[in-house]
């Protein structure tokens, strides 16, 4: 029996390594992301108290922000650490972003906060370059992509929310993109009690196991890709997750998805186990920008997510 344990952990790295090679898209290459203001988040505090259980090997993650409404009046240095936003007053809406397989936090929009809208006074939209992604170190691995989300997360939520008598008064959103949903579900699940007042707003969720076979079976590579599959960790399933995350949440479905289906997001949907309202983009695929005519549905969300959501007065 000893022997074969060497065995199996190398059959289990290699078919994880096919997984992260198969599923992540990682790029490094410098972007162009004015207006936003780049941050560096130190993770070392976080990991030396063991929070992240040693999911996060990372130092620190690469992060964009917009700032919205008041918070203008408030200078914050470019390339920035978390230190040098100590005196500036947190905004009255926080948003955390987490983009798809292939995105990169510098070429993130405000969205859903409308600047010719404003939805509160101030609003901050803090997107991530996951490990491995942009200028934050270490690999693109779906091993640590939650444990490294809910650290940074953390980091975040510590500097950039404003707390109460009755809790926090700092409007929390999770907003994922494709695969960027799924540790925004992750982070939503371990939020309820703390910050009440959090909002999931995520677009084409997948479940990676339905996907990745999907897309194997036009190879003729199913059966490779089932034995590849069957390492995907837990903390990326996507219906396990829904099934753990209670906060209010918004689901935009691209009608015309052919990489994540609807069926499979209608599952997740399904399985979800907080309030939930479900807005389908017509006429769009996985990628498509959204246009004029899903603005009503999208105000129509944002009025009902925001209702749902409990922030002390």
């Amino acid at each position: 029996m000893k022997s074969m344990r060497p065995i199996r952990n190398w059959s289990r790295r290699i078919r994880f390594g096919l997984l992260n090679r198969f599923v992540l898209r990682p790029t490094t290459e410098p972007i162009d992301y004015r207006p936003q203001v780049r941050c560096r988040v130190s993770l070392l505090d976080h990991m030396n108290s063991g929070a992240n259980n040693g999911s996060t090997p990372n130092e620190w993650i690469e992060c964009f922000v917009h700032r919205i409404g008041d918070t203008t009046a408030s200078k914050v240095a470019d390339n920035s650490s978390l230190d040098d936003w100590r005196d500036i007053p947190p905004p009255n809406d926080l948003v955390l972003k987490f983009p798809g397989t292939g995105g990169r936090a510098e070429r993130s929009t405000p969205f859903p906060m409308q600047p010719n809208q404003p939805i509160s006074p101030s609003a901050e939209v803090w997107t991530w370059n996951p490990p491995g992604y942009g200028g934050s170190p270490g690999h693109a691995t779906l091993k640590n992509l939650s444990g490294a989300a809910a650290a940074w997360s953390q980091k975040i939520l510590d500097a950039r929310t404003q707390t109460v008598a009755d809790g926090c008064s700092t409007r929390i959103w999770l907003c994922g993109n494709s695969l960027g949903c799924l540790p925004a579900m992750h982070v939503g699940a371990s939020l309820m009690d703390a910050y009440p007042s959090a909002i999931l707003w995520i677009r084409n969720p997948p479940d990676l196991r339905r996907v990745i076979l999907n897309i194997s079976a036009r190879y003729r590579a199913t059966t490779a890709m089932q034995h590849v599959s069957a390492v995907l960790p837990k903390n990326v399933d996507a219906i396990d997750l829904a099934a753990r995350c209670e906060i209010p949440a918004v689901f935009l479905m691209s009608e015309k998805d052919s990489l994540v289906l609807p069926e499979y997001q209608m599952a997740i949907h399904a399985a979800y186990a907080g309030p939930k309202l479900v807005v389908e983009l017509s006429g769009l695929s996985h990628d498509d920008v959204l246009e004029e005519e899903h603005r009503p549905a999208i105000n129509n969300a944002l009025d009902w997510v925001i209702h749902q959501s409990q922030r002390p007065a």
